[in-house]
């Protein structure tokens, strides 16, 4: 008796299927991994431009002894100004880019501060200039929106 030699055709089907199954597995899960660091890197992204934008907002407050809004801008009196460019998505510093990937910025007042407490109002001097802003980042899905609160000067008063 004569024994067959080779592939049948039943083999060569169940290897592409195999084949093709193991493959999408493994593109499958690729994916759902860069899907995950892409999140990870937008939470990371999104983080730092707000920790940016507080930072030199309160060190221009700090140098500062009056804060004005003008049309959307906010001027510091050590002349640095903040100003939203919606189109683009970012906010400038004295006409240079501090802070990308913006979605909102808006200035707010502080009795719409949304973790202050009830005595935060009262507490807070009325003679020492200060904004409020609510603000809003976005990158690859991940949102980050917080506020931000800084009064002019540096608290120590002669």
């Amino acid at each position: 008796m004569r024994k067959k030699q080779g592939l049948s055709m039943l083999t060569m089907i169940l290897y592409v299927i195999l084949f093709f199954a193991f493959s999408s597995i493994a593109v499958a899960i690729s994916t759902n991994m860069n899907l995950r660091l892409l999140k990870e890197k937008g939470q990371i992204i999104v983080n730092e431009e707000f920790k940016k934008l507080e930072y030199n907002m309160l060190g221009s407050a700090k140098k500062s002894t009056t804060i004005d809004e003008i049309s959307g801008k906010v001027a510091f009196s050590n002349g640095d100004e903040y100003y939203y460019n919606q189109n683009e998505g970012k906010i400038y510093k004295n006409d240079g880019v501090l802070v990308s990937d913006v979605k909102e910025f808006e200035i707010i007042e502080p009795s719409n501060l949304t973790y202050a407490p009830d005595i935060f109002l009262q507490d807070t001097d009325t003679l020492v200039d200060s904004v409020c802003m609510q603000v809003k980042f976005e990158k690859y899905d991940m949102e980050y929106s917080s506020q931000i609160f800084v009064t002019a000067g540096d608290g120590v008063y002669e």
